[in-house]
């Protein structure tokens, strides 16, 4: 068992792999602030652009799929997503593309071996107990894009595994400069870390989560005793959002913990330069884990989280619940809607005129790319209003690869009723998706 934990958590160790090598900073090193400055006599083609806005990137996202069945009896399944550069973003940034090419193939062999323990171990169990009794193996890493811009991209694994007796859900964020391709450390991004252990402390107090943590310096502990390299965080548009894993900071089963920092509220905190976003934006989110942002545009963020609601038969999602912690508003979606009983994607988005929605794909059949309908709600002012739905999903590219969502006034989209090609769409004036 020692060692099948041993290489089941392999997976995710990969992905830091290249974050932590290429992060690493000699002894008198430092990192320079974001000063916005006129080109001079001296500069050279391999300086870096001025920078006074940030851009949208295209992104793909791949999707890969292994299964093993005897006869009727499903033995093992992995699926990974993974998360590159489109060919023009790789024209304009080719160091960034070229570690999220070797991120991603590290990644597949990862859970390419790691479907084969599952496999075994399922083969192993099955030979010695009832079919009827037997649990299918199972392991899923998301690569979800938080922010990609020509500032910089960061992106959430959201790694799930069915194992026998280890079994968990583990989150683990990579962020990038987009011009240098460097693997951005905590410290590169957030000037002084000796105020974050107070405010996270604070934020998490502040929303729903009311459990006791382990000790009165629990969160205080977590940050001294957890190396650089392995705090779980990303960069996100309005600031950094920290990651805790079940256990992390209190007893086992005290739900899914995250907080954000925000710029809006802690300016002095971050290095200028990654203050910088575009002003509509989209970003990929987790089901069931809390997503922050200011929905009221009262300075302070709410609480957003979607929750899938599981079919009778145990494998499948057939509805969907939208919870806003700002006066606890919430909403369930049931399957009717979308006709469909398979996994759900949610995204959530922000419009250059300050509109809020949640855009959640519905899936009917295995792979990301299939077949699927479109909820959009809208959650301004910290409400849920049902604006519509429609047969839509991010458009395809073979094999097996979909166009990203980044930016609301360009999203690559097919229509699979309608059996159209790609066509970018925008975010209309009532928040669906109309053509350009």
């Amino acid at each position: 068992m020692k060692r099948k934990t041993v290489l089941l958590m392999g997976v995710l160790l990969v992905l830091c792999q290249f974050a932590s090598c290429n992060a690493e900073r000699s002894p008198d090193e430092t990192t320079a602030p974001y000063i916005e400055t006129e080109p001079t006599e001296n500069d050279t083609a391999a300086s870096s652009p001025e920078q006074t806005a940030a851009e949208h990137l295209a992104l793909v996202k791949s999707f890969s799929q292994k299964q093993e069945w005897d006869g009727e009896i499903l033995l093992a399944l992995s699926e990974y997503t993974g998360v590159v550069l489109s060919e023009e973003s790789a024209q304009m940034y080719p160091a960034l593309a070229e570690i999220l090419e070797q991120t991603h193939r590290m990644a597949s062999r990862s859970m390419d071996d790691e479907f084969d323990n599952l496999l075994s171990a399922a083969k192993d169990e099955i030979s010695l107990a009832e079919t009827e009794n037997f649990t299918a193996k199972l392991s899923t890493l998301d690569v979800q894009i938080r922010r990609a811009d020509s500032i910089a991209v960061s992106v959430l694994s959201d790694y799930y595994m069915i194992y026998g007796q280890i079994n968990g859900r583990f989150l683990h964020g990579s962020t990038y400069d987009t011009a240098t391709g460097k693997a951005l450390l905590i410290t590169d991004v957030i000037r002084d870390m000796s105020e974050i252990p107070a405010i996270v402390k604070k934020e998490l107090q502040s929303y729903t989560w009311t459990g006791d943590f382990y000790t009165e310096t629990a969160v205080e502990d977590y940050f001294s005793n957890t190396p650089v390299d392995g705090i779980a965080w990303t960069l996100d548009y309005n600031g950094v959002t920290f990651y805790f894993g079940n256990g992390d900071l209190a007893e086992l089963g005290n739900g899914r913990l995250a907080a954000t920092v925000t710029f809006a509220e802690y300016p002095e905190l971050f290095e200028p330069k990654y203050m910088t976003v575009p002003g509509d934006y989209i970003v990929e989110l987790s089901l069931n884990h809390p997503f922050y942002a200011d929905l009221d545009s009262d300075g302070a963020p709410e609480e957003l989280n979607v929750t899938p609601f599981t079919h009778e038969s145990g494998l499948l999602y057939d509805s969907f619940g939208v919870y806003i912690d700002s006066d606890a508003h919430f909403a369930e979606f049931p399957a009717d809607i979308f006709h469909r009983t398979g996994g759900y994607h949610p995204y959530y988005v922000q419009t250059a005129d300050g509109r809020h929605y949640l855009y959640v794909f519905a899936e009917g059949n295995e792979k990301a790319a299939g077949d699927m309908r479109l909820k959009v709600i809208d959650v301004s002012d910290s409400k849920i209003k049902e604006v519509g739905d429609l047969s839509v999903a991010p458009g395809y590219i073979p094999i097996d690869q979909s166009q990203a969502l980044t930016d609301p006034n360009n999203m690559r989209l097919e229509d699979f009723e309608a059996m159209q090609e790609v066509q970018v769409y925008r975010v209309g004036e009532g928040g669906l998706p109309i053509r350009k």
